[in-house]
């Protein structure tokens, strides 16, 4: 009775992975230190297709922003080792939503034989939006693209070979099954910063989405506008870009802590941060309140940073956030950098327009 219970529960595990995998393909098998590995891709043209019949009619930036919310919130690769056809581990390459505007942006979750998650490998040196198992590189002209950047959707983009990336994966999975794996790569439990200030607090509350109109501008000699350069940009992950080391997750949404220290002098906050992302782009921080002690604008100095063979180097510029009221929030609706020497911040360099989507 004990060993009909021990199979059972074996093959229940073992079905419940193959279900999970039943819509993926596989791609590869090899040997890993002795251990039968199967690949298995996740191709996700095929599940947006199926999700959006229209997907092929929609504009070229929805179709880069549906690709880039699905890779960043599903497996990709599945890599399943067995032995003697038992299941010893499952490695899932799955892409984060927390890593925003980076090009490395997935992570490594390894399961066990239960399919429970074991550990995850937070450091993956992979990265792309275009594989060379998706189904447009699956005809003798499509594989032709692979490893080489094309124009895709009106964008040019690298279409990532697999080799590079079964590489780094057997690397992985080596330092996993020997139990070497550095503890710098691993992740570690988030501790969310507590807000500072109710623009903060209420925006987590009912912020789900935003939307960035980022124009930079040109002048002539006499200070009007010669040239304007509009792109757009989306985002559904405010608190992790605003936490992370990147310059519009920064600027649009300063974070502060409650264990940030403050001075108030009338209506103005001068805050001293002691958070890294907002050190690395903004200094002298000043918050502006309103009379019913609502934010109305932060002000400070943009840290501009530039790198060359002579090494990194820093300039200033003026950086203003002006809020609005949106729903019951009072939040950032439109950044300006401007010159030094533009105090009244009349010709700005760049700016940012910020529409929300509430909950």
């Amino acid at each position: 009775m004990r060993i009909l219970l021990v199979l059972i529960l074996l093959l229940g595990s073992f079905f419940c992975q193959a279900q999970e995998l039943s819509n993926y393909q596989e791609v590869d098998k090899f040997k890993v230190n002795g251990l039968t590995t199967k690949v298995y891709f996740n191709d996700p043209l095929k599940r947006l297709i199926a999700k959006h019949p229209d997907f092929d009619n929609k504009e070229n930036q929805t179709k880069h922003v549906l690709l880039s919310e699905y890779l960043h919130n599903n497996p990709i690769y599945v890599f399943k080792t067995t032995n003697k056809k038992k299941v010893v581990k499952s490695y899932w390459l799955i892409g984060d939503p927390r890593k925003v505007r980076t090009k490395n942006y997935f992570k490594l979750e390894i399961k066990d034989s239960d399919n429970s998650t074991e550990k995850i490998i937070d450091n993956v040196n992979i990265g792309g939006s275009f594989f060379e198992h998706m189904m447009f590189f699956q005809t003798p002209q499509g594989s032709q693209s692979i490893g080489k950047g094309i124009q895709i959707w009106g964008y040019f983009t690298m279409v990532q070979p697999y080799e590079p990336l079964k590489s780094t994966m057997i690397q992985l999975m080596k330092m996993d099954i020997t139990n070497t794996i550095p503890e710098e790569i691993l992740a570690k439990e988030e501790e969310r910063i507590e807000p500072l200030f109710e623009y903060q607090k209420c925006a987590l509350e009912n912020v789900i989405g935003r939307t960035f109109t980022i124009t930079v501008l040109q002048y002539d000699s006499l200070g009007n506008v010669k040239n304007k350069y509009p792109r757009e940009e989306k985002d559904k992950q405010l608190y992790h870009s605003s936490t992370s080391k990147n310059l519009t997750g920064v600027t649009t949404f300063p974070y502060f802590s409650s264990d940030d220290k403050t001075t108030k002098s009338d209506s103005v906050i001068h805050v001293e941060s002691g958070q890294e992302y907002l050190n690395h782009y903004l200094k002298e921080i000043r918050i502006i309140k309103g009379p019913t002690n609502q934010t109305e604008r932060v002000e400070g100095k943009l840290i501009i940073h530039g790198y060359s063979a002579k090494g990194h180097s820093t300039n200033d510029e003026l950086y203003i956030a002006e809020f609005s009221k949106i729903g019951d929030c009072n939040l950032p609706r439109l950044v300006k950098f401007c010159p030094l020497n533009d105090p009244e911040f009349k010709r700005p360099r760049l700016i940012i327009e910020i529409e929300y989507e509430l909950k």
